[in-house]
């Protein structure tokens, strides 16, 4: 079951995991921006829940480094600075390209054909504008790919690194310049898993990730500069 950002109903999980599914899909998506509060008492009523749960919740994203808590003003979404989006991209980076090696040299037949439907998918959603749906998907190709690396210590890493990377993600999708880019080197980075290259394919990872840490970086200096 899924929470609905729009409608603000939950489903029938826990509630403190179903708030917390709540606000971590609303930042995400960029309903919740980057240095936005989160108002306790307009959450609260908006879901009709306690403060009990929201702060749960809260507690929990604030741990993940992606709620800061202010002292005497309160907890706000976490708003990166372009020296932590650089450091959060270069350890990126050396994972996603340790991840496609053993990938490449451990994914079956049918897990690579998983991979290539995925960047069809990705092209046709950033053709038609669907960047909600080329988001969940570009998140889909590197979770696959880190998955078929069969190194769980590896996969846990990206893993606890997920919701600050999709965070400064939804920042480089909303480029639609860097979304046909990426889209460009998905494709080299199928092409190399189909010749089951792995030093090419991390090569194209390394390019991948590094322009759109760029593009991340370019669009902070813009917001600082307006």
């Amino acid at each position: 079951m899924t929470t609905d950002m729009h409608s603000g109903k939950l489903t029938k999980l826990p509630m403190k995991q179903e708030v917390y599914n709540y606000l971590l899909q609303g930042i995400m998506n960029g309903q919740l921006k980057p240095g936005q509060q989160l108002e306790e008492k307009e959450i609260s009523e908006s879901l009709g829940v306690s403060r009990t749960p929201l702060r749960e919740a809260i507690n929990r994203l604030a741990q993940e480094g992606i709620v800061v808590e202010i002292p005497y003003r309160g907890n706000f979404v976490r708003k990166f600075t372009r020296r932590e989006v650089i450091d959060l991209y270069e350890v990126r980076r050396t994972l996603e390209m340790m991840a496609i090696r053993q990938a490449v040299q451990r994914m079956t037949a049918e897990e690579a054909e998983e991979i290539a439907n995925i960047v069809l998918q990705t092209a046709s959603a950033q053709e038609n504008g669907d960047m909600e749906a080329y988001g969940r998907l570009d998140a889909e190709f590197h979770t696959k790919i880190a998955n078929y690396s069969g190194n769980r210590m590896l996969i846990q890493l990206l893993s606890s690194m997920s919701a600050q990377i999709n965070i400064v993600r939804h920042m480089a999708n909303s480029s639609d310049k860097i979304a046909k880019k990426a889209q460009f080197d998905r494709e080299h980075i199928m092409e190399a898993i189909t010749k089951r290259d792995p030093e090419a394919a991390a090569r194209f990872m390394e390019e991948h990730i590094s322009h759109v840490m760029e593009e991340v970086v370019s669009r902070l200096n813009e917001q600082e500069d307006e």
